[in-house]
């Protein structure tokens, strides 16, 4: 555990400087502004969904036997498909944000960690720190949310993968820079 008391300050920096950069991605940058539309004639919709409790919903929903039956087959070629997310509202920005915060925390441990089993303390290159450290956080920000998305279709792929490498870089950097005993 030592490398939590050598490395707490790239970590928390690092966590910092990505939140700080998934704020302007999300609230400045374009480049996210078209992966939500509103429902048509929502107010139906609303009106539907209504005593239905917070949670994850498929439809058409069935187990796998049923998803073999040809009145599921049918179903879902009829359409729509699709996944819903009902979530307890009013939507609670300030501990959203909060939590963003701790996983990039959660993040930069993962990555001082395998830095530090990668190089161990002492004089280290900027750039071999920067190659392992991006590596290491690309994995995370860059391929975390696939899963997700190859599974429900979600929009924003190049979106996602452009955060991912901005939010890499600058966790790589973070951490080559502040490396302890770091020489050029």
């Amino acid at each position: 555990m030592e490398f939590l008391s050598e490395l707490w300050a790239p970590i928390l920096l690092s966590a910092v400087f990505v939140w700080l950069a998934s704020a302007i991605m999300h609230m400045v940058l374009p480049h996210h502004k078209g992966e939500f539309g509103g429902l048509p004639d929502e107010e139906k919709f609303v009106s539907a969904m209504e005593g239905v409790p917070p949670g994850q919903y498929m439809f058409p929903w069935g187990d796998f036997a049923y998803m073999k039956s040809p009145e599921y087959v049918e179903k879902a070629k009829r359409g729509p498909n699709g996944t819903l997310y009902i979530l307890p509202g009013p939507f609670n920005m300030g501990r959203n944000l909060v939590l963003t915060l701790l996983q990039y925390v959660v993040v930069g441990i993962f990555i001082a960690y395998v830095l530090w089993n990668a190089f161990g303390p002492g004089n280290h290159r900027y750039l071999d720190l920067f190659q392992v450290a991006g590596a290491a956080a690309f994995l995370c920000y860059g391929l975390g949310w696939m899963p997700h998305m190859i599974w429900y279709g979600e929009k924003g792929f190049w979106a996602n993968m452009f955060d991912g490498i901005v939010y890499s870089l600058i966790t790589a950097g973070t951490f080559a820079w502040l490396w302890p005993g770091r020489v050029g």
